[in-house]
C-alpha cells in the first residue's frame, strides 16, 4: 500500500497526544473490544512504543519496525527526566555514544568509538539544518543548545548514512527535532541554580494567527564557572522564532535564530620577539567569544502518490578561541521527491549544493611579538568553497515479510577537489509484527575540513638541554595543512534484530564491522630551527626551536562491537531505559615514528585505547500522579596501557532527580544531582576535572 509521506496528527504518537482514529484502527485490527480500555491506560512512554515514528533513516516517517538500520530515539519525557542541562549529556541515553565532559560546559561526543576533540564522523542535525564547523567538519558542542523542553525527540541513525545525508554521516547521525508550534501554544517559564554559579532562567510563548498558522518564540540564558577549580565564567544567550503554516496538502516551516557564548580566563601569553630571558610569558585575561545566527524554510507539499521537499537554510558563527579563530558563512539548498512507483516500489530522489565562505586567521605581521599558548593561522585565509550532491534510493517490497533498500548519492567536495560515491544495500526481514531482522552494508565519507588543509597549528612548548631541564629554550611545534590529503572514508557491514516482545517490553540489539581509510594523522616531524638558526637560513629570536609536522591520511582503522537497547515497563509506573555498547578499534599506519611496533604514542594508540564497554540505565518512577523519582546510571570502562599514553581509570555516576508537580496548571518544582555523592574527577586524562552538581529547577507553563 502507498507509504504515508506527510506527518499528521491522525497517525503519529510522538507529540504526547492519544489520537482516536489511531487507537480505533489498532482495536479493530485485532478485534478485541477490551483493547481500546487496554491502550488508555498505557503511560505515554508505553503508548510511544507501539509505533516509533522516525524521519531520519530515510528522510520521511517511517515506523520504527520498516527500518533496516540501527537507531534509537531520545524522547522529551527521557531528556526531562534525566535531568541534564544541555543536548550533549542527552545524547548519552543512546547507545554507542561516548560523553565526554572536558569542562562544565563543554564536551566530547563520538559515536562507536574514535574518541577525539576533532570527532568529525558523526553528522549532527537541529530540524534537518545542520549544525557543524567547517574549520573542523565537526561539532563545537557547547554552540549546539535550545530549549529542551521544546525538543521532541532525538533520533540517533548509527552506521554509514551518506547516502541519504553526504558527509560526515560516516558513523551516524544526531537529529534533534523539535515540537511543532501547534504544540508549545501559550507562556512557558524555566528557571534554575545550583552548584558552582550555576544560573538559568528561559522564556517561551506560543501563539496561533488562524487555523492554519502558529508560532513561538524563546530566549534562553545560562551562567555559571567554566571549571570548579578556579574563577573562570561561563555564559551562554541565544534565542529562536519558529512558524508553521499548515494546509490541506502543504506544510511550511520557518526558522530563525542566533546565540553568543562567552568564556572569561586567566591566560598566559609569550613575547618571544627579544632576547631570551626568563621573562617571556606574560598574565593576561582571555575572552572568548562564539557568536553565531541562522535561517531556515522548509517546504513539504504532497500530491496523491508523490510527495516533494524544499529545504533552504544559511548560517554565519564566528569565534576567536585561538587554535579555532574565524568566521564562516553558510548556504545550503535541497530538493527532494518521493515517488510511489507502485504498491511494491518507491523511489526517493534528490540533490542539493552548499556554499561556504570562510575568513580564518591570518599569520600576523609579527607573529613571535604576542603569541598564544596554542593558536592557528592560515597562509590562505579567505576562501569560498562548494559541495554538490545528488542521490536516489529504490525502497522494494520483494515478499510479503522481506524488503530490500538500494541507493547512492555522488557528492563533490572543491576544497579538495574530490567525488565520492556513498552507496548502501539493506534487506529487512520481518517474520511477524513484533520481529525484525535486517542487514545493511554502506559507505560514507568524511567532509573535508578547514583545519588540515587551509591552517597551521602551532603550540608552544621548551626544549630541555639538561637532565634537569634548568637550561631550556622555548619551542614551538607546527602542525602544518597538507592540500593533498584524500577523503577519509568508511566501509560498514551491520545486522540487527529488533524485537518488541510486548507493549512493556523491546529489545533491539545491533552488531557492526567498520573498515576506515584515509583517516587524519600527522607524519614524521623535523627540527627545522635550532638556537634561532632555520634550515631555509632565517633566523627566530629568543634562541627559539621549531619542529614542524604536516597532516597525513595514511591511519587506516578497524573496529566492530556490538550494542542493544532494552526498554521494559514492568509497572504502569515504572520504566527502565538500558542501553549497553561493547567496541574494539585496531589501527594500522605508515609514514611516521609513531606507526612502528614499539611506538608509545600517536594517532594510532589513541584510537587504539578507548573504551571498550559504555552502559547506561535510566529509570523513571512515578510514586503518585504528583511525585516522580528518576535515577540515571552511567559507566564508561577503564582504558590501561603499557605506552606512555595516560591510563584512564573506570567511571561511574548516578544521576537523581525528585520533582513535584500537582497540577498541569502548577509548577513543576525539580530537585537534581549530577553524579551524586562523586568525589572530583577527570572525564578523561588530562581534561579538566568534574565535581557532583546539585540544582534546583522549576518550570511553569500556562496556555
Amino acid at each position: 500500500m502507498p507509504v504515508p509521506f506527510l506527518r499528521s496528527d491522525l497517525f503519529m504518537l510522538n507529540r504526547g497526544k492519544i489520537v482516536l482514529p489511531l487507537l480505533v484502527g489498532l482495536c479493530s485490527a485485532k478485534g478485541q473490544a477490551n483493547d481500546l480500555e487496554q491502550l488508555m491506560s498505557m503511560s505515554l512512554e508505553e503508548l510511544a512504543m507501539v509505533d516509533i515514528h522516525v524521519t531520519s533513516a530515510a528522510k520521511k516517517p517511517q515506523s520504527l519496525r520498516d527500518i533496516p538500520a540501527a537507531v534509537y530515539v531520545i524522547s522529551n519525557e527521557q531528556i526531562r527526566r534525566s535531568g541534564v542541562r544541555s543536548i550533549a549529556e542527552a545524547l548519552a541515553l543512546a547507545p554507542g555514544i561516548q560523553v565526554t565532559r572536558i569542562s562544565e560546559f563543554n564536551w566530547q561526543v563520538s559515536l562507536r568509538g574514535l574518541n577525539e576533540v576533532l570527532f568529525n564522523k558523526l553528522l549532527v542535525m537541529i530540524d534537518g539544518r545542520t549544525v557543524y564547523s567547517p574549520l573542523m567538519s565537526g561539532t563545537f558542542w557547547h554552540t549546539i543548545d535550545t530549549l529542551l523542553e521544546d525538543i521532541e525527540r532525538i533520533e540517533v541513525i548509527r552506521g554509514a548514512a551518506g547516502t541519504m545525508w553526504g558527509g560526515n554521516a560516516a558513523n551516524g547521525v544526531v537529529n534533534i527535532i523539535t515540537k511543532d508550534t501547534q504544540e508549545t501554544l501559550g507562556h512557558y517559564g524555566e528557571m534554575a541554580g545550583g552548584d558552582y554559579g550555576y544560573r538559568e532562567l528561559n522564556y517561551r510563548y506560543g501563539t496561533r494567527f488562524n487555523d492554519n498558522v502558529t508560532a513561538r518564540a524563546f530566549v534562553k540564558g545560562v551562567n555559571g564557572n567554566y571549571y570548579i577549580d578556579n574563577d573562570d565564567t561561563w555564559r551562554n544567550l541565544r534565542g529562536g522564532i519558529r512558524a508553521d503554516i499548515s494546509q490541506d496538502n502543504r506544510k511550511i516551516t520557518l526558522q530563525v535564530g542566533g546565540y553568543q557564548t562567552k568564556s572569561e580566563h586567566l591566560w598566559l601569553y609569550a613575547d618571544l620577539s627579544s632576547a631570551y630571558s626568563d621573562g617571556l610569558y606574560h598574565h593576561t585575561d582571555l575572552n572568548v567569544y562564539s557568536e553565531g545566527a541562522y535561517f531556515s524554510a522548509n517546504w513539504q507539499e504532497q500530491y496523491n502518490n508523490s510527495f516533494y521537499e524544499f529545504n533552504l537554510w544559511a548560517d554565519t558563527h564566528s569565534s576567536d578561541e585561538p587554535s579555532a579563530a574565524g568566521k564562516f558563512h553558510t548556504l545550503d539548498l535541497e530538493v527532494l521527491a518521493h515517488q510511489q512507483l507502485n504498491p511494491d516500489h518507491q523511489i526517493t530522489f534528490g540533490g542539493g549544493s552548499r556554499v561556504i565562505h570562510r575568513r580564518t586567521a591570518p599569520y600576523p605581521d609579527n607573529h613571535y611579538k604576542h603569541i598564544e599558548l596554542w593558536g592557528r593561522y592560515s597562509h590562505d585565509p579567505v576562501g569560498t568553497d562548494t559541495i554538490f550532491n545528488t542521490y536516489f534510493q529504490l525502497e522494494s517490497k520483494l515478499s510479503e515479510t522481506l524488503t530490500s533498500t538500494f541507493g547512492l548519492k555522488v557528492e563533490h567536495f572543491s576544497l579538495n577537489n574530490s567525488t565520492e560515491l556513498q552507496p548502501q544495500a539493506r534487506l529487512l526481514y520481518q517474520p511477524n509484527n513484533n520481529q525484525q531482522l535486517w542487514l545493511g552494508a554502506a559507505r560514507a565519507v568524511v567532509t573535508p575540513s578547514f583545519v588540515s588543509t587551509k591552517t597551521d597549528g602551532y603550540r608552544l612548548s621548551s626544549v630541555c638541554l639538561t637532565t634537569d631541564c634548568q637550561d631550556n629554550r622555548p619551542a614551538i611545534i607546527y602542525t602544518a595543512a597538507n592540500d593533498n590529503l584524500d577523503t577519509e572514508s568508511v566501509v560498514t557491514l551491520d545486522m540487527g534484530h529488533r524485537y518488541f516482545v510486548s507493549d512493556k517490553l523491546t529489545v533491539d540489539s545491533t552488531i557492526f564491522y567498520s573498515q576506515y581509510d584515509n583517516v587524519l594523522m600527522e607524519n614524521d616531524s623535523q627540527w627545522v630551527c635550532i638556537y634561532g638558526q632555520c634550515m631555509d637560513g632565517t633566523q627566530l629570536p629568543s634562541e627559539m626551536f621549531a619542529l614542524v609536522q604536516t597532516y597525513s591520511d595514511n591511519l587506516k582503522l578497524e573496529n566492530y562491537g556490538f550494542e542493544t537497547a532494552i526498554n521494559w515497563s514492568p509497572l504502569p509506573s515504572f520504566t527502565i531505559n538500558t542501553s549497553y555498547s561493547y567496541i574494539q578499534t585496531s589501527a594500522s599506519c605508515s609514514g611516521h615514528a609513531n606507526c612502528q611496533p614499539d611506538a608509545t604514542t600517536g594517532s594510532k594508540l589513541l584510537n587504539e585505547h578507548q573504551p571498550a564497554h559504555l552502559l547506561s540505565l535510566q529509570t523513571l518512577w512515578q510514586i503518585t500522579p504528583a511525585w516522580q523519582l528518576d535515577l540515571w546510571f552511567k559507566h564508561k570502562s577503564a582504558v590501561s596501557t603499557n605506552h606512555s599514553l595516560p591510563e584512564a581509570p573506570s567511571i561511574s555516576t548516578l544521576d537523581a532527580r525528585i520533582a513535584w508537580h500537582e497540577k498541569p496548571h502548577w509548577p513543576r518544582i525539580e530537585l537534581i544531582a549530577d553524579a551524586l555523592g562523586k568525589n572530583p574527577y577527570e572525564d578523561m586524562p588530562g581534561k579538566a576535572r568534574i565535581d557532583q552538581n546539585v540544582f534546583l529547577k522549576a518550570s511553569w507553563g500556562v496556555e
